[in-house]
């Protein structure tokens, strides 16, 4: 089970493309052979934007790992006081 994890900072102020605003700025990496899984972090106007690339066969689920990491950086804005729980 082979994995990269990088985190590529980007700009810090918004952007814009022909006077529109760019609302997310999302990373995609390459698939390459008997890498299972790549999840690439870019920041972007103080947020941070997740790109997942994942094998099929080694990773069935990825759309489960990706609603895990959902509710894991839900816990982690709770416990840092920078939302309330929900529920």
């Amino acid at each position: 089970f082979n994995v990269v994890i990088s985190n590529v900072p980007g700009p810090s102020e918004p952007q814009y493309w022909n006077g529109a605003r760019l609302e997310g700025m999302y990373p995609v990496s390459i698939a390459m052979d008997r890498l299972a899984l790549n999840m690439t972090l870019t920041s972007y106007n103080g947020q941070i934007e997740f790109g997942l690339i994942g094998c099929r066969r080694t990773l069935p689920s990825l759309q489960r790992m990706l609603d895990h990491l959902e509710e894991g950086l839900v816990e982690l804005e709770v416990a840092a006081g920078l939302s309330v729980p929900s529920g």
